[in-house]
């Protein structure tokens, strides 16, 4: 878990260098009240049950190195594919290349923290705080 600060520092650069991530907080308590439940069920639950439960624990079963890189890989392009099928608002910040980085070094960093805890628990509660954090004080785009 010790390696979850240093990625979220390192994705808050990316996001900074990137323009997607600046600081304009949410005013709405409705409109957080409601992004602090979705956020938990989509994204977090749903996309960490497919790549750190069900890709993870299926591809490692070929080999744990290659199954963490592929389900790493897999969440990356997860999201560009989002932004060319649901479109906007979020298409143009999930096509850029800061914000790919950080989504694969977010899906490294969550894919080790699932194997070492061998629990989806704490890659759940990471990946909501984070897409939390980015709504409703990053300038990260509502649904």
């Amino acid at each position: 878990m010790r390696i979850a600060l240093p990625a979220a520092a390192i994705i808050a650069l990316a996001g900074l260098l990137g323009g997607w991530l600046v600081f304009e907080p949410v005013g709405d308590l409705t409109s957080a009240l409601i992004a602090t439940i979705v956020l938990f069920f989509i994204p977090a639950m749903a996309e960490e049950l497919i790549f750190r439960g069900v890709l993870l624990s299926w591809l490692a079963g070929f080999s744990q190195r290659w199954g963490s890189w592929l389900s790493a890989i897999l969440f990356m392009l997860w999201h560009p594919l989002q932004a060319l099928s649901f479109g906007p608002p979020w298409s143009a910040i999930f096509l850029q290349p800061s914000f790919l980085f950080a989504t694969f070094i977010l899906g490294i960093i969550l894919t080790h923290i699932r194997i070492v805890t061998q629990s989806l628990w704490p890659v759940i509660a990471i990946h909501w705080i984070l897409a939390l954090a980015w709504k409703l004080f990053f300038g990260g785009p509502f649904y």
